[in-house]
């Protein structure tokens, strides 16, 4: 890993290159970045609530199910043109809206690397339904809304005296432990193999290349978690100033990520190359 020598060096190095990739690039090709980010979050949430109104996206049925799965991927298949274009833009290169479908073709393997993550959840959401019963006629394929729904639940509870001694009855501290060991699956594979994506994006490799690079690129994962926690406290920071702050903030954040990124690829190639 990039040989830093402390947090507070961690978060200088990112900020400077932060500061120095604004400047360079210019305040208003920055500031077009955060309005493509905008447009994409609103297009995504318009169109995905304009359907669930005029028509039970979630509802548990072939169609609607098909539906989901297409708009899934089309949302992702921008994403990933966004990202091209965020890499593009550390390079020095104009950012150009016309890329947003460009890249289409690595949409395959991404949907691959998010099946696989998602296969890391399974032990964890079997062991959820098992305790918290799933409604397919209340909640249908909607997966967010019933974690919304049961975590709201337990908080009332918790709030509760008399309830939370019946839950706890219900939930011994055996199944709490079991629950956060269950966790740890998912933990460990977002935390080795956040890179594989953007390995794929910006230098299209396959997804074993991808895994295995990823898992070399990740080693010090307390440098990570911090850098997450840092990240976490400025959006949360910036949510308090409204919407427009949020996503400067977040458009900040996927620029450090990329940085941060990049800095790991690049002392995982001169190690190489060293050798």
């Amino acid at each position: 890993m990039p040989e830093y020598n402390n947090i507070r060096d961690i978060i200088n190095k990112l900020y400077n290159s932060l500061k120095d990739l604004i400047k360079n690039n210019g305040i208003f090709s920055f500031i077009n970045l955060a309005a493509l980010n905008f447009t994409i979050m609103i297009l995504i949430i318009l169109i995905t609530e304009w359907i669930n109104s005029n028509m039970n996206i979630f509802n548990f049925s072939i169609p609607m199910i098909s539906l989901r799965l297409a708009l899934s991927s089309l949302f992702i298949g921008i994403w990933i043109g966004f990202f091209k274009i965020t890499l593009n833009y550390l390079d020095g290169g104009k950012i150009n809206i016309l890329n947003l479908t460009s890249n289409f073709d690595l949409l395959p393997k991404i949907l691959v690397l998010k099946l696989i993550s998602y296969f890391t959840t399974l032990p964890l959401f079997s062991y959820i339904f098992y305790k918290f019963p799933y409604d397919l006629q209340i909640y249908g394929t909607n997966i967010e809304l019933f974690i919304s729904d049961t975590s709201n639940n337990i908080i009332e509870t918790y709030s509760d005296t008399v309830a939370w001694e019946i839950f706890s009855n219900y939930i011994s501290s055996s199944e709490i432990l079991l629950f956060i060991f269950l966790s740890l699956l998912p933990v460990w594979f977002s935390l080795r193999f956040w890179c594989a994506e953007f390995l794929i994006i910006d230098q299209n490799l396959t997804i074993r290349e991808s895994l295995f690079t990823s898992y070399k690129l990740t080693k010090n994962v307390f440098e990570l978690l911090t850098i997450g926690f840092i990240l976490m406290i400025l959006n949360l920071f910036c949510m308090l100033f409204g919407f427009v702050f949020l996503i400067v903030g977040l458009t900040s954040t996927y620029l450090i990520i990329l940085i941060y990124y990049r800095h790991l690829k690049s002392f995982i190639l001169i190690r190489d190359l060293n050798k």
